[in-house]
């Protein structure tokens, strides 16, 4: 129960993040989509060094944001992503499920 309890809750964080990113130009659709890669890479790849990680820090770090941007998001919308903490502890604490 506890995991469908979180999972609503980052649903919930991730669509006042889609609301926020409105005011910058970016669609709901592109905002959701890199919500959901970053909780997938959290979710399935291994992080060696996950305290760095965890401070956004290290190399583990730096492959995720290289991949993000490969993938065409907004240097801006990923750091705004991450600049919310909320959303970001909540994103690994889904991912650690």
């Amino acid at each position: 129960m506890e995991s469908y309890i979180l999972t609503d809750y980052w649903g919930s964080l991730v669509r006042n993040f889609k609301e926020s990113e409105k005011k910058f130009g970016l669609s709901g659709y592109e905002t959701e989509r890199l919500a959901q890669d970053i909780l997938s890479y959290v979710t399935f790849t291994r992080i060696r060094q996950y305290n760095l990680f965890v401070q956004q820090r290290g190399e583990d770090f730096e492959r995720m944001l290289i991949k993000l941007k490969e993938r065409n998001y907004s240097e801006e919308a990923i750091q705004r992503f991450l600049q919310d903490e909320r959303l970001w502890k909540t994103t690994l604490e889904l991912g650690e499920q």
